[in-house]
């Protein structure tokens, strides 16, 4: 078994946070990790994405995901999960994105029209075996009080809707060791994303 996730977001999202969780819950199923995280622009709110892959032990020999490798995108904001579509497959990459956007300073003051989900969607269909859209960083800013919260709610969207071969025991396991301090939280993001329904 071989599994590939891509996660991309932008700096201080938490996506390379997201990613070591991720890592970790693998590693404790006992499966062989290989990652590497491109995060030169993280602390100017720029690309970050991110690699994780996971599997037999013996079977990945690289820590970068081949173009059209990608099983699971997981975007945290929804322009770089369009940026992605290099990495996807219709006939196998499943795609989970969060409705958060980041519109730069250009667009905002060239007057350039960003893209709307709608049309960030459009652009993935033909990429895309699935796309599940949930507003995580919304739903757990009005629910638990931030935002970053969303990359649990993802983690368990992902889980609930079988697009990740883990169990939810491992990431609940991967949270507490990575991020202990904020756990109740966190765990309260993650089941609101195992009982999502969209």
């Amino acid at each position: 078994m071989k599994f590939n996730v891509l996660l991309t977001g932008v700096g201080g999202e938490g996506v390379l946070l997201a990613s070591a969780i991720l890592a970790r819950a693998a590693n404790i199923e006992g499966y062989e990790v290989h990652g590497i995280q491109l995060h030169g622009l993280a602390q100017r709110g720029g690309s970050i994405p991110t690699y994780v892959r996971f599997g037999d032990k013996g079977g990945i020999y690289s820590p970068i995901i081949p173009r059209g490798g990608a099983d699971l995108i997981i975007g945290l904001e929804t322009i770089e999960a369009a940026r992605s579509c290099y990495f996807a497959d219709k006939k196998k990459t499943n795609f989970l994105i969060d409705t958060y956007t980041v519109v730069p300073v250009y667009a905002n003051l060239s007057g350039v029209k960003y893209p709307s989900e709608k049309e960030v969607e459009k652009m993935i269909a033909p990429f895309a075996k699935s796309i599940t859209i949930v507003d995580a960083s919304r739903l757990t800013k009005e629910k638990l009080g931030s935002a970053l919260y969303g990359n649990a709610m993802a983690f368990g969207v992902a889980i609930g809707k079988g697009l990740l071969p883990l169990k939810r025991k491992s990431l609940e396991n991967a949270m507490a060791e990575t991020i202990p301090r904020d756990m109740e939280k966190n765990l309260q993001a993650f089941k609101m994303g195992l009982e999502f329904r969209g």
